[in-house]
């Protein structure tokens, strides 16, 4: 059966966002296997030997129970241009470990950064991050995301993001897009929509 990963941002000793970490796991969990998870989030990392200054990137893999933490230094990749891509049969509603679907789009977007996923010509999420659109002074996401990352629910529930259905042709509305993630936070830099091809 399919593993699961969980990235965790971890910045000068501080764990981020592990409320909503731990809830996904949880989720996923019980969906996939059927059990009560026994992985305590915050008590497994307090037993792992952990950097206390810089950016690093903690990726769990794990089924019902933790199998292997990998800690690494973390730098923001550039992104200006992103890539259009259509697949109405995409799906991944839990963070599995196997992106091979993800991997096989991203690999078609040309001379772009990222791609932007369309499915059904819903805008859903970038090939690792969600995304937030830039209207009217307010920032959206789309509805129809693949997946529900950390750091989405945690902006939606902080109402720094609003939800709303955007279709491709919904684009041209916006001003710029970023990419959101546990690790960019909504730090990621702001590309213009004229940016988006395809």
């Amino acid at each position: 059966m399919s593993r699961f990963i969980e990235t965790i941002r971890l910045q000068d000793g501080l764990l981020g966002n592990l409320d909503f970490h731990q809830l996904r796991m949880d989720d996923s969990i019980r969906e996939i296997y059927g059990a009560q998870s026994s992985i305590n989030l915050k008590e497994f990392l307090s037993s792992c030997p952990v950097p206390t200054e810089g950016l690093y990137k903690i990726k769990l893999v794990y089924n019902n129970e933790v199998q292997s933490v990998h800690v690494s230094s973390y730098s923001t990749k550039k992104v200006s241009r992103l890539q259009l891509i259509h697949s109405n049969s995409i799906s991944y509603a839990h963070k599995f470990e196997d992106r091979s679907e993800l991997n096989k789009l991203f690999e078609q977007r040309e001379n772009c950064d990222d791609i932007i996923i369309v499915k059904k010509d819903h805008i859903t999420d970038a090939s690792y991050a969600n995304l937030a659109f830039y209207r009217d002074g307010k920032w959206f996401t789309p509805s129809t995301c693949l997946l529900n990352g950390t750091m989405r629910t945690q902006l939606l529930e902080q109402k720094i993001i609003l939800e709303e259905e955007i279709t491709i042709k919904d684009i041209d509305r916006y001003e710029k897009v970023k990419l959101i993630n546990a690790m960019l936070q909504f730090d990621g830099p702001e590309i213009e929509v004229s940016q988006i091809v395809g």
